[in-house]
């Protein structure tokens, strides 16, 4: 009688999981003159405040031979502006209780400053600031080339996955804005002047590129009047991106990649949409069935019963281009790498031909669905996913949509994914297996 109880309780549980209304969040949104959007989460609930400034630029938007120099130009952005000297932004964030850091992504760069909201007005001169007043001293840059340089040595050219991950993904996609790393290549870091970064930055941080996000205690009318007096006079630029080859991989190839290491590694790289295409959720979904969850087909069949992995996953970059899906999973040895890739294949040839349970499906509806809605209780925090839908593709409301199609997730809707974008094997492989003179 308990278990039914239970069982019953889940049902009831799970059934108004996905009944239930989408959360609306709310915001102000305000654009200037010359063209910098503003968004405005206000919630009082504690006396902080964050402001971000997000520009619409990235390792996608980099020339060719200029590779890295969006993240390189992000490592300037500290070394001080007309006003304020190097490490100057830093002390005064810090002298107010607050904290400040930055990012780098594919498609996007962002800076934020988390302050008590008395400071509103200091966070938002200081990005201000920064936007179009950033002082780049050649002694001072070379050196920060330097920093960025040996960041990737450690990050990458000795880490064997990485380095093994970033050749295959600079074969797969070459000649293509996903054909490098966001760090960039050594050889193009080296070459990289900072003539070549005065002109990135002049022409990407610029009002009409970026967004300029502020939640937490805040008052909306207050805000904007900030914003207007230390953004409105700046002037628009003309934004021009490098024309690339649409990424797509077509047929099958594997490459073997010999590096320092003990263990074993298979890598797949596969073409998927823009974030805002209808089979994203989709995909996500048949990901954590097929791989992530512990219960996922592939471990149940390949960790759990025949021993052949240590591990395994799949995780996509969902851009506002379109993006790749990335698959992986330890062997034991180099032997074992055809049997998990072929193993890998059966279980998603186990779905598209007999769907999932209904118990499957259910279960990642709701952990995809309570992971959206729960992140909306933070809006310092969920406001990302707002402004991103609107940097990407002019579209706030972005996260709703995600949110209707989970809802109306079927078996079929996987089976349809599984075949489109994996079972037809347009896909980089990589084998990456320990070099002969390794030492044992």
């Amino acid at each position: 009688m308990k278990r039914f109880l239970l069982l019953l309780i889940l049902t009831v549980f799970a059934l108004f999981v996905f009944a239930a209304e989408i959360p609306n969040v709310n915001f102000t949104t305000y654009t200037l003159k010359n063209g910098l959007k503003v968004f405005i989460f206000e919630d009082h609930s504690v006396p902080l405040v964050k402001v971000e400034i997000w520009y619409k630029v990235g390792s996608i938007d980099e020339e060719e031979g200029k590779t890295g120099i969006a993240h390189l130009l992000e490592h300037t952005m500290f070394n001080g502006t007309s006003a304020l000297p190097k490490g100057g932004i830093d002390d005064l964030i810090t002298s107010v209780g607050g904290e400040n850091n930055a990012a780098t992504f594919y498609d996007y760069t962002f800076y934020y400053e988390l302050v008590p909201s008395a400071k509103l007005e200091l966070a938002l001169a200081i990005e201000a600031d920064r936007m179009r007043n950033l002082k780049i001293d050649p002694d001072d840059f070379y050196r920060e080339k330097e920093v960025v340089k040996q960041e990737r040595r450690m990050r990458t050219e000795n880490n064997y996955i990485q380095s093994g991950w970033e050749e295959l993904q600079a074969t797969a996609f070459k000649g293509t804005p996903l054909g490098h790393f966001v760090i960039g290549f050594m050889k193009d870091l080296e070459a990289i002047t900072h003539v070549d970064v005065r002109n990135f930055y002049e022409m990407f941080y610029a009002p009409n590129n970026a967004i300029l996000s502020i939640s937490g205690d805040v008052n909306p009318e207050e805000a904007i009047k900030l914003v207007e007096k230390y953004f409105g006079e700046y002037s628009p630029e003309q934004v021009k991106r490098p024309v690339y080859a649409e990424p797509k991989i077509e047929g099958e190839t594997i490459l073997k990649l010999p590096r320092l290491t003990r263990l074993s590694l298979l890598m797949e790289l596969y073409s998927i949409p823009k974030a805002d295409h209808e089979d994203i959720p989709a995909i996500e979904a048949l990901l954590d069935i097929w791989l992530n969850s512990e219960n996922s087909r592939v471990n149940k069949e390949l960790y759990f019963n025949k021993q052949l992995i240590l591990g395994t996953g799949g995780f996509i970059y969902d851009l506002r281009i379109p993006g790749m899906a990335v698959i992986y999973a330890f062997g034991y040895s180099e032997e074992d790498l055809d049997a998990i890739k072929d193993g890998i294949d059966k279980e998603l040839e186990k779905i598209i031909n007999e769907g999932i349970s209904e118990e499957e499906l259910q279960k990642v509806k709701k952990q995809m669905i309570k992971s959206i809605i729960f992140a909306q209780k933070d809006l310092k925090e969920f406001s990302s996913e707002i402004v991103l839908g609107e940097l990407r593709f002019g579209n706030p409301e972005l996260y709703k949509q995600k949110l209707e199609k989970l809802n109306k997730l079927t078996s079929e809707d996987i089976q349809r994914v599984a075949e489109k974008y994996f079972y037809s094997k347009n896909r980089y492989v990589g084998y990456i297996v320990p070099k002969k003179d390794a030492v044992n």
